[in-house]
């Protein structure tokens, strides 16, 4: 809640590299991008599905990962937003 309060929002993905799993505890994060972060926060063991993330830099949009909503469904509700 304090870091929300402070910065107003926050957008992240998981903590990891690109095809490798993604990490439910802060000890399952690789050290490369612990030592890169200027703030860690450590919630716990994280439950549930990763999410899905969409790029939308592009005139098309594209999943980069397919999560916890479908990616038919995302593209679907980025259309309906965005008229895309």
């Amino acid at each position: 809640k304090a870091v929300l309060d402070g910065f107003g929002a926050v957008a992240a993905t998981s903590a990891n590299h690109h095809g490798s799993p993604d990490p439910a505890r802060i000890d399952d994060v690789p050290d490369s991008l612990l030592d890169a972060a200027a703030v860690v926060v450590d919630a716990g063991t994280l439950p549930g599905t990763p999410s899905t993330v969409v790029d939308l830099t592009g005139r098309t949009p594209q999943i980069l990962r397919e999560g916890a909503i479908p990616a038919t469904e995302a593209l679907a509700r980025v259309a309906r937003a965005t008229g895309v």
